[in-house]
Parts: C-alpha cells; structure tokens; sequence
C-alpha cells in the first residue's frame, strides 16, 4: 500500500492555496441529503487542508479532520484559524488506524485520499464508528473538458512524458489501480444502499496558479520533484503557452459524490 505522505511532501501549502474547491451546492445537497443540522459530526478522512472539513464544520456541529500527513494537518490548522472556523479536532493518522467510539458521527466524507486507503478496512470501521443511519461519502473529481482545445489533457500527457511515462508514487511504486469502482466497494461493506450525487464545475486558471496547483499534487509535489522543480517548470510553461498566448484557461467537470447508507 502506498504511504501517500510519500508523494505528497511539500505541497501542502499550495494545496490550501491552490486546491481547487468543491461547488457550494455540493455541501447543500450534502447537508440536505444526509439530513444534516447543527448537531451533527462529521468524520473527514484524508482530509488534505480542509477543503471539506472548513466548509462543512460551518453548517454542522463539528467536524473531525483525519489526514496522515503532518504538513496537511498544519496547514488545515492554519486555514480553519484563518476565518474563525473552531468547532473542528484535528487528528493526524491513517484512517486505517483509527479506534473512534461507536455510533460517534452522522456522515463521513473521503475525497482523493480513498485511492490509497484499504478501502475494506476503513469502511469497516467506519461501520463502528457512524450512527445506525448516518452515511459514508465517497467522492471523485471528473472533468469534462477544457478551452483552448484540450490543453488539459495535454499538460497531463506532458507530466506523464516528463516522468517518463507514469506519474510517481514513491520509491519503486506505481499508482494504485482500482479493483473494483467505488459503487463496487460501498456495496461489498456494510454501507451497499447507494445513491449518487453529480454537481457541475467551471474553474478559471492563469499559468502561474496552474503551476501551483500542480505541486499540490502527487504528479508534481515539491519534494518528489526536487532539483527537477525548474526543469519541470519551463517544461510545463511552454506547454501551456503553445495553447493560450493570453495564459488563460478554463476547465469545466463535475464532483461525483456516492452516499453509501445501511439497509
């Protein structure tokens, strides 16, 4: 199992900067889906710098934040300070090696981390940990498309080429690949009652902010490009200007969201 502290050393701060955020209707459906009010707790796990967990700590009771990385806990830390966000805990740990009390949270809620998870595992404990009628999210980002021309998929063609044909993830390692899909994995746990939620994005980038979001990522993190940082840079520079002379950009996609409940 990747360790994904591994490859993601470095780019916590520009993950809180740069990461880009879910749709507001996204937590409105999620509120409201899940039944959801001010006396509700939520579990976060692989957390990131709170992306969900600062959002949704704002229209329930509270939050835990769960990520194994310390540099994304600080930073989590430092955002949810930053506006005044107080009724989050912050644990740094695997999600595999929680020991919650039972029945102590009403949803919990893994975006990009789940990947990396023994899914199994984490969703049998998440089967101690939720109320009876609480609910697990899994959710995805998709993207549909991008102007000028499909200068996205090309930037990832670039990233793949520059490391010499797959991205990394840690020593000796390859990107994990799914065995079975998410609606598979909730409906082998406890949690095989599905419902999926689709809600629509359009993000506009310049290069500068593009670059950053990418060293928010497990394709391009400080610490695992290392004295390749200025190589990678003008690399991905020129490519994106052989798009958009302006460096302007737009991405458009959706958040998948999967609700897996007990029958």
């Amino acid at each position: 199992m990747i360790e994904a502290t591994e490859i993601y050393r470095g780019a916590a701060p520009y993950y809180a900067r740069h990461g880009l955020a879910y749709p507001e209707d996204f937590f409105v459906s999620l509120i409201r889906v899940c039944r959801l009010n001010n006396g509700s707790r939520a579990i976060d796990l692989g957390a990131g710098t709170g992306q969900i967990s600062i959002r949704l700590a704002r229209s329930i009771g509270g939050v835990l934040f769960v990520d194994p990385s310390g540099e994304m806990v600080h930073e989590g830390k430092r955002m949810a300070r930053s506006i005044g966000v107080k009724n989050i805990e912050f644990l740094m740990s695997r999600s595999e090696d929680l020991n919650e009390p039972e029945s102590s949270f009403d949803i919990a809620t893994i975006a990009g981390a789940f990947i990396f998870m023994d899914q199994s595992m984490v969703l049998a404990k998440l089967a101690q940990m939720l109320k009876p009628d609480g609910c697990v999210a899994i959710i995805r980002r998709e993207r549909d498309g991008s102007e000028p021309g499909e200068w996205y998929d090309a930037m990832i063609n670039e990233i793949k080429e520059f490391w010499g044909g797959s991205f990394p993830a840690g020593p000796g390692a390859a990107l994990p690949i799914m065995a079975m899909s998410y609606p598979e994995v909730l409906r082998s746990s406890d949690f095989s009652e599905v419902t999926e939620l689709r809600h629509y994005y359009e993000h506009h980038w310049n290069i500068d902010d593009l670059l950053s979001y990418l060293f928010s990522t497990c394709m391009a993190a400080p610490g695992t490009l290392g004295s390749r940082r200025d190589e990678f840079t003008t690399r991905i520079r020129g490519l994106l200007r052989s798009y958009s002379s302006s460096g302007l950009f737009t991405e458009r996609g959706h958040v998948k969201t999967w609700l897996g409940y007990r029958f």
